[in-house]
């Protein structure tokens, strides 16, 4: 079975080219030059230029001649294709991967991960473990919606910049909340993006990823959780250390967060998986 999935899964390229994953890529345009992400627009790149910019960046899903040509690819390789795919509720992927499959025929399921970062990048990787455990495809398709289903994704904002850039903070409330020292906390549920808590102050915000974690359960021995951060290594290695010596997971997978989701949560952001 090939496995495909979209580069808003922020999966490690050493992962990537190990379980031999094809990857669909995402376009992003900013101050009016296209980008294709991860092919001439890595991670550390795109936030300096989302940096200097006045305006956030704009990302739009694969055209579905693109993932015409991935499936094509895949067919190739095996005669099943799984293709795993950011939120349905966050980009239009999931449609253009659907359109795509219509036109080139063959085994091609498609899975919506209802997440995004590495949120998609977890259930692309369990997809992995399982083929390699020499579970059918159907069977897969099933463990994966179990465990899109138990999957948290809790991210802290550091800054409401990008918030304000696209509108939907007003300059004089971005104003109030630096003066209040607010950070919001927000997580993905049902493929949308909510407001978990919005405190005040960096360390009690963090530290709300923290308690969301123990709220599951408080041993990880037996899973990974991931950490994706928005060009702020520093604090991720923080966070990454307080999980290893709290909850003890069997490993923790750090990883800078793409343009895609990046976009949105801004310079200093930190995303929590588990």
């Amino acid at each position: 079975m090939q496995i495909i999935t979209d580069s808003s899964c922020d999966l490690p390229k050493e992962i990537i080219e190990k379980h031999n994953i094809l990857v669909v890529p995402l376009r992003i345009e900013i101050d009016g030059k296209d980008y294709v992400d991860g092919i001439d627009l890595s991670h550390q790149d795109f936030y300096q230029k989302m940096t200097a910019s006045p305006t956030l960046p704009k990302t739009s899903q694969p055209s579905p001649q693109t993932f015409i040509d991935r499936f094509k690819e895949g067919l190739e390789r095996s005669e099943e294709v799984l293709s795993i795919h950011l939120s349905s509720r966050l980009s239009g992927t999931v449609e253009s991967a659907y359109q795509a499959r219509q036109e080139t025929g063959g085994n091609i399921e498609i899975f919506d991960t209802l997440t995004g970062s590495i949120g998609v990048g977890m259930q692309v990787l369990k997809a992995c473990q399982l083929a390699i455990e020499g579970f059918e495809e159907s069977e897969i398709v099933e463990k994966l919606k179990a465990y899109r289903d138990q999957m948290r994704v809790v991210v802290y904002l550091e800054t409401l910049e990008n918030a304000v850039k696209g509108g939907r903070v007003s300059k004089p409330k971005e104003f109030v909340s630096n003066l209040l020292n607010l950070k919001p906390v927000v997580h993905v549920e049902d493929g949308y993006v909510r407001v978990l808590k919005t405190l005040r102050g960096k360390k009690k915000a963090i530290r709300v990823l923290l308690d969301e974690m123990e709220k599951k359960k408080k041993d990880y021995s037996d899973q990974i959780v991931a950490i994706t951060h928005c060009d702020c290594l520093e604090e991720a290695e923080a966070l990454r250390e307080e999980i290893i010596q709290r909850f003890n997971p069997s490993e923790v997978l750090l990883t800078t967060m793409g343009p895609v989701i990046g976009t949105h949560a801004g310079i200093g952001g930190l995303l929590v998986c588990f």
